[in-house]
């Protein structure tokens, strides 16, 4: 009997990509696509959105697949975009896409695979899991450029025997290639947003027309606590950021620190914006959960190169992390993510450092 999978299509080329290649090698494909939008005039042109569940509906019919189409909009709304404004209003940096993926992808879905009796949920991660001696481990994919291994610490170590993710051991180009073989609709699709609800790209003004954040104007300080500008709301930084900060002339000044409770942003030199130490909550274990510190290498955000640390593990699921060299733009919100070699061990947000450490 052919094993069913069913596959999370977003409508764009890697997941139509992803159900060709499993219809290829025998499994009974059946594709969902997640409605996470209204359907409205001014709708995101991405994954969730009216034109997306289109692109996913054609190329399910051009694979001759099973496709359906399931509304998650309320969920969506309250797990990732009420976190993503909240995350900002508290003076945080979120983690949309993590969030879906704990949220939405690999529970809703994962739950819901499961329901319609398949055997597997696959997605079109750039990832790899492998299995040695009965155990189940999660790796980058191959292609550097393209390695979303960073993005699912959250998938529960129970799940990975249950999951593929057939482009893993693929580049881009590769997969562009089989778009084009497999003559899919997406085979030309271009590339999806970073955070995909924030369609203009600008995120103060998703904030103020989506999420009715009103201006909060405040003060610039530099680390003395000297005003040196105005800003017209914290939200509107993260740490580490250089441009749009209103402060012009002089050396380089990067926000160090963003201080909700009082409306302030702090402003110093490059090194001021360099960490040696954070803390984490909310860890999430790939592997059996270290019994005491251990050295690893720590990813603080996508693209970053992992950096040696000691990994110091604290009571509630959280973590100290020293660091070998410290490190730039270490942001409060962002997820760390633990590897040995290409393999993930874990993840968590990153917290700001108690003052007594």
């Amino acid at each position: 009997m052919k094993k069913k999978v069913v596959v999370a299509m977003s409508g764009g080329v890697d997941s139509s990509v992803t159900a060709a290649l499993l219809k290829k090698e025998g499994y009974e494909v059946v594709g969902v696509t997640l409605r996470l939008f209204a359907e409205r005039k001014d709708a995101v042109k991405c994954c969730g959105g009216a034109d997306s569940a289109a692109s996913a509906r054609a190329s399910a019919q051009a694979i001759g697949i099973r496709h359906y189409f399931k509304s998650a909009q309320e969920l969506f709304s309250k797990t990732v975009i009420d976190d993503f404004v909240s995350g900002y209003l508290a003076g945080s940096t979120p983690n949309p896409c993590v969030e879906c993926n704990r949220h939405l992808k690999f529970s809703y879905l994962f739950d819901l695979a499961r329901s319609m009796g398949a055997d597997y949920l696959a997605t079109g991660h750039y990832a790899v899991i492998k299995e040695e001696r009965g155990e189940y481990g999660l790796y980058r994919g191959v292609d550097p450029l393209k390695d979303q291994s960073y993005f699912l610490y959250c998938l529960g170590k129970a799940q990975l025997d249950r999951l593929l993710f057939p482009l893993g051991g693929l580049t881009k180009k590769e997969v562009r290639r089989l778009a084009a073989d497999f003559s899919l609709p997406t085979a030309a699709a271009p590339e999806s947003n970073d955070i995909c609800f924030v369609t203009e790209g600008n995120y103060d003004l998703y904030l103020k027309r989506t999420a009715g954040i009103k201006p909060r104007p405040g003060y610039i300080l530099d680390a003395s606590g000297k005003r040196i500008g105005r800003h017209n709301g914290f939200y509107n930084f993260t740490v580490g950021q250089r441009r749009g900060t209103g402060v012009y002339g002089g050396a380089r000044l990067y926000v160090t620190e963003i201080r909700p409770e009082t409306n302030e942003v702090v402003l110093g030199p490059l090194e001021a914006a360099h960490s040696p130490v954070f803390a984490m909550r909310d860890i999430n274990w790939l592997v059996p959960p270290p019994a005491g510190e251990f050295k690893s290498a720590v990813q603080i955000r996508y693209r970053h190169k992992p950096a040696p640390c000691l990994v110091i593990p604290e009571a509630g699921g959280g973590a100290l992390v020293r660091l070998a060299e410290p490190q730039f733009a270490v942001a409060p919100g962002q997820s760390a993510v633990f590897y040995g070699g290409d393999r993930v061990l874990g993840g968590g947000i990153i917290w700001p450092v108690k003052p007594a450490q």
